[in-house]
């Protein structure tokens, strides 16, 4: 493996008396594209959220990019810096509007400081994250008047500006018709294919795995119950049971899919 860039030791995380996330060991080396899939409920944003330092768990050890995120061993913003993460939504409320260009912006805000002033070379760095993205047109309008993959597309720019070492993502398809959920898929992939960065997503669908996805990690019952390459991880006993048994495994050029079983 790579060097790693996340690294898990005997973590255990208990709400309400249950144990909602145990992972006894899980390793992301740098410049692995990393899926976590699993049924909601199986503990995937809370891994994330582990990973941030949003949630402290009650035993174990995280690092993230070298630095010990629990027990923190220094201030979690500066780490923060360094790692881009795509929430499945952000609230736009009408009444306080921004644009396109500005909610991507406030990811370089966190990088220059919160009551600086942006410089002419971030808003370069803002304006071609949008390009890249295909959201260049779309940088004046309200965000809130976007459509949910529109969106999406312009949480994924508010991360890149950090020109984060870690890009995390919750869920990054949820919600989105089939056209919108295609095009994120594939601005995954023209995103690594540039940039190479280290990226862990989580997702409950297999549709939402792009291709450039090298492993895949399976979490039931917040437990890791498989991780390897997808090819090996999935096949009918394990679409059947995340799925059900009226589902077959379709693979396709590193694409996968959960389908009907025929009679």
């Amino acid at each position: 493996m790579n060097q790693p860039v996340v690294e898990i030791r005997s973590l255990l995380v208990r709400r309400g008396g249950q144990n909602i996330l145990q992972v006894e060991r899980l390793n992301v080396g740098r410049g692995d594209v990393a899926a976590v899939l699993g049924p909601n409920g199986a503990g995937k944003s809370t891994l994330l959220n582990s990973l941030l330092g949003f949630i402290r768990p009650n035993v174990g050890e995280i690092r993230v990019l070298g630095r010990r995120v629990h027990p923190p061993a220094a201030p979690l913003y500066l780490l923060r810096r360094r790692v881009g993460f795509v929430p499945q939504a952000l609230a736009a409320h009408g009444e306080t509007p921004l644009t396109v260009r500005e909610v991507a912006a406030i990811g370089r805000t966190g990088i220059a400081g919160l009551f600086r002033r942006l410089k002419s070379s971030d808003w370069r760095l803002v304006d071609s994250w949008l390009e890249r993205l295909g959201l260049g047109e779309l940088a004046e309008r309200a965000y809130a008047g976007l459509s949910g993959g529109e969106q999406r597309k312009t949480l994924i720019a508010k991360a890149m500006v950090q020109e984060p070492e870690l890009l995390l993502l919750d869920e990054p398809t949820a919600n989105l018709d089939l056209f919108w959920r295609e095009q994120i898929v594939e601005a995954l992939e023209r995103l690594y294919e540039q940039t190479r960065l280290t990226v862990l997503l989580v997702c409950h669908q297999l549709e939402a795995i792009p291709p450039c996805c090298r492993r895949l990690v399976v979490l039931r019952g917040g437990r890791p119950v498989a991780d390897g390459p997808p090819e090996q991880v999935l096949g009918e006993r394990m679409v059947e049971e995340l799925y059900g048994s009226r589902l077959r495994l379709f693979a396709s050029r590193r694409r996968y899919a959960a389908v009907p079983a025929g009679e």
